[in-house]
């Protein structure tokens, strides 16, 4: 299926990647321009030497890059009458605007304050005080603290085990030579794609946007990649406990698996994996709504997984009265490696509904386009490899899964140990 998505694709003289997507009949206009860098990237090869960076520089300068010869940016796009954001991930860094008014200006604006850094010592010290402070503010969430801890945990050397915003020390010591070394790497137009969804006539914004790139050149012909050290299988360690000012502990019972062998083993399993844990800990399980009545958990309870070809695992995580009573439970959860025909044709026909109702969400088809860009895959074949994947495939991934590398990690009350 190509889900009637009219897609247009070009790459500029500049290596500027373009992906349009036209959404004729909707008003609405969505670019998003992102650089494959974000929490990974603190050991990067770079022409065979390995350059270290803080951790945390790939959000931290994402903060900084909101100016453009000295006025925020923020404030340009909403004179545009446009909305803007930005955010960072593992994987990636994106600055983004929404609008139902003209594209041409905004899209200027976007390109031009992206590709052209403007940083002081100034507003590097100012950001460095908002950033401590969603720090602090992360540490006093005991959900955010329960997976933290969780994936220091699973993992010895991999980045995943170090928070997106970085360690505090290295917030702390973030400097100007820092940002402009990472910039200059990363931030090259070679080395960014732009994904727009519009309404608007989209050759008409390939010529805008080439016009905007005419006198940009690529400046960085190095080859860059982000470095992985070898991870041990065994996790880091196996228990890890913490208190802090709550009623009723948290506990998160994770799963080291081993990393996918290619890219559609990793799309595949991820799917596979996920909705066995949604067929176990929701309300198709009949034994969920039980486990609630009974208080094994509140409300705050589910499961994730996340497969790639660096790293994946399995988490089950919950608000209990009883963490050794949940753990138990997980634990026996795990030995029955089964889903249900019914519960597959529910969960199955559900995650192709959501896809089809995403491709009319602007800003995560754009990001789904962008991250599919980044990490080489085609975009519409994954969506048609949930359409087509089968219950005994399905059940084939989840009985390869090995359930032995288990770690615990708890956040209980100040008063109970």
């Amino acid at each position: 299926m190509n889900y009637n998505l009219n897609i247009k694709k070009e790459t500029l003289p500049n290596g500027l990647q373009v992906i349009l997507v036209h959404k004729p009949d909707y008003q609405r206009s969505l670019f998003l321009l992102g650089a494959k860098v974000g929490g990974f990237d603190i050991d990067q090869n770079v022409d065979g030497s390995i350059v270290h960076h803080k951790s945390g520089l790939a959000h931290y300068l994402e903060h900084q890059m909101f100016y453009l010869d000295g006025e925020d940016v923020s404030e340009l796009f909403a004179n545009l009458q446009c909305s803007t954001n930005a955010y960072t991930s593992y994987t990636e860094t994106a600055f983004y605007f929404s609008t139902t008014a003209d594209v041409k200006k905004p899209l200027k604006l976007l390109l031009e304050f992206v590709e052209n850094l403007d940083v002081t010592e100034d507003t590097i010290e100012k950001e460095k005080g908002i950033i401590l402070s969603e720090y602090d503010m992360y540490q006093q969430s005991p959900e955010q603290r329960l997976f933290k801890e969780t994936l220091v945990s699973l993992y010895k050397y991999h980045p995943m085990k170090v928070d997106v915003l970085g360690s505090k020390e290295d917030i702390q010591n973030m400097n100007m030579e820092d940002l402009k070394q990472f910039y200059e790497l990363n931030y090259d137009s070679s080395k960014l794609c732009l994904v727009g969804v519009t309404g608007k006539d989209t050759d008409d914004v390939m010529n805008w946007i080439k016009e905007c790139q005419k006198d940009v050149v690529s400046k960085c012909d190095k080859n860059i990649s982000r470095v992985f050290k070898t991870e041990p299988v065994e996790v880091n360690r196996q228990e890890y406990v913490d208190t802090m000012d709550i009623h009723q502990p948290f506990v998160c019972v994770g799963f080291k698996m081993l990393p996918c062998t290619n890219k559609i083993e990793a799309f595949e399993k991820d799917f596979a994996v996920n909705v066995w844990l949604d067929s176990i800990m929701g309300p198709l399980n009949p034994q969920f709504q039980e486990w609630l009545d009974q208080r094994v958990f509140t409300q705050f309870v589910g499961a994730e997984a996340d497969f790639t070809i660096d790293h994946s695992y399995v988490l089950f995580y919950a608000q209990t009265s009883n963490p050794d009573e949940f753990i138990e439970l997980i634990k026996k959860q795990v030995t029955n490696l089964e889903i249900s025909k019914d519960d597959y044709q529910s969960l199955h026909a559900q995650a192709i509904a959501n896809n089809l109702r995403g491709l009319d969400h602007f800003d995560g088809l754009a990001n789904d386009l962008l991250r599919s860009y980044f990490e080489e895959y085609d975009y519409l074949d994954s969506l048609n490899c949930i359409q087509t994947m089968t219950l005994e495939k399905v059940i084939e991934y989840i009985k390869s899964l090995d359930f032995s590398n288990i770690c615990v990690t708890k956040i209980l009350p100040n008063d109970s140990i």
